[in-house]
């Protein structure tokens, strides 16, 4: 009977049914793993402020978000040259996000438990975020206005709000003005610079041809120059404000509101401003473009570019794939072509695409293109 069953082929199709299902759960696991741990990461934690001293040091403020947590056996930790008391079992560590890289040089850094004389989480710690160099964690001194104060204590705090959102808007003009206005006057000069190559390369260039590429070339310049004392303008007014803040150590530091992204006191936001703050974070990664060399900011680039280069090839390459296997599988005859072209298609399948992306690299970029850029668009060709 078993004989008879495992012929039957009903072994195989349930292991293939949990072989399957298997993959799916770990997918989904997987999947599922990446979601919690990364959406977490938008949600404004605690700031504590840690009285840490260690052993024959002197004592120190410490400030910043637990991330980790390390729990070591006492044999480990002992063999690892840490100095364990004969009543201590384990030993608990943790991962504290200090930021503030520009004056301590590190963003995170460990601390041990037995260590830690007391812990508190002040509601006026402030989180600083920034387009350099990191968070900054500490508290809010004043805000200065051309070099001036204009608000301390409890009064800086909304004070520095609405001044970070001037600055914002300022940059958004900044950037709109040197992207798109002063993007479109460099393209057209860069044009101009070709269609002079190019007539060049034709022994074309006359007078008449002179004149008109200086005339427009003429006339970009003045817009640019327009542009230019806008620029200026605008960023005399962003780099007007800055924060002073006190740092664990107990000096301050000078941000300019032009460098701040946003501020917030975690310890002082209620449960619906954390929302609020969590779901303009995942806006941001969404929607905008990356900062401090990839490792802030958004994704958006990479989103637009993948999602626009699957829908191309696939408006692309759908009919000829779809007409390929009508073909082959209604109307082509049994021969040799036939054979070659399904063994073609065979290893198609069966070769990773990056395969493919390194040799269309190489084949129609360095060998094709190169080629082909110099019989019809010599005047791009470097000299």
């Amino acid at each position: 009977m078993m004989k008879s069953w495992f012929k039957s082929g009903t072994p195989w199709i349930w292991l293939n049914a949990a072989a399957v299902s298997t993959s799916l759960i770990m997918v989904v696991g997987v999947l599922g793993l990446v979601t919690v741990r990364g959406a977490g990461h938008f949600w404004p934690s605690q700031v504590t402020q840690f009285s840490y001293q260690e052993e024959g040091k002197q004592p120190q403020i410490i400030i910043g978000e637990k991330v980790d947590t390390s729990i070591t056996p006492a044999a480990m930790a002992k063999s690892t040259g840490f100095k364990m008391a004969d009543n201590e079992d384990t030993l608990v560590q943790y991962l504290i996000k200090t930021g503030n890289r520009d004056v301590t040089g590190s963003d995170f850094r460990w601390i041990q438990e037995r260590n830690v004389k007391e812990q508190s989480d002040p509601v006026d710690m402030m989180v600083v975020e920034r387009r350099e160099w990191g968070n900054f964690y500490g508290q809010l001194v004043e805000v200065k206005e051309s070099g001036k104060a204009i608000a301390t204590g409890e009064q800086a705090w909304p004070v520095v709000q609405t001044r970070i959102e001037d600055a914002l808007a300022v940059f958004k003009e900044i950037a709109h003005l040197e992207k798109k206005e002063i993007g479109a006057i460099n393209y057209g000069l860069e044009r101009l610079r070709l269609e002079q190559r190019k007539l060049e390369l034709k022994n074309s260039l006359d007078d008449a041809a002179k004149q008109q590429i200086a005339a427009e070339k003429a006339a970009y310049e003045a817009q640019y120059k327009q542009y230019q004392i806008q620029l200026a303008e605008l960023y005399q007014k962003i780099r007007r404000d800055s924060l002073v803040a006190r740092t664990e150590n107990g000096s301050t530091l000078e941000i300019p509101l032009a460098k701040v992204v946003r501020a917030f006191q975690p310890n002082a936001m209620s449960l619906f401003d954390k929302i609020v703050h969590y779901g303009t974070k995942v806006v941001e990664f969404l929607a905008d473009d990356p900062r401090e060399a990839n490792t802030e900011g958004g994704i958006f680039p990479a989103i637009f570019g993948t999602v626009m280069m699957v829908m191309m090839m696939s408006v692309i390459v759908t009919p000829f794939g779809v007409i390929a296997a009508v073909y082959l599988r209604e109307y082509a005859k049994q021969g040799f072509i036939t054979r070659l072209i399904r063994i073609a298609v065979n290893n198609l399948a069966g070769v990773p695409s990056v395969v493919y992306g390194v040799f269309g690299l190489g084949f129609f970029v360095y060998i094709l293109g190169g080629n082909i850029d110099q019989l019809f668009f010599p005047e791009s060709a470097p000299a």
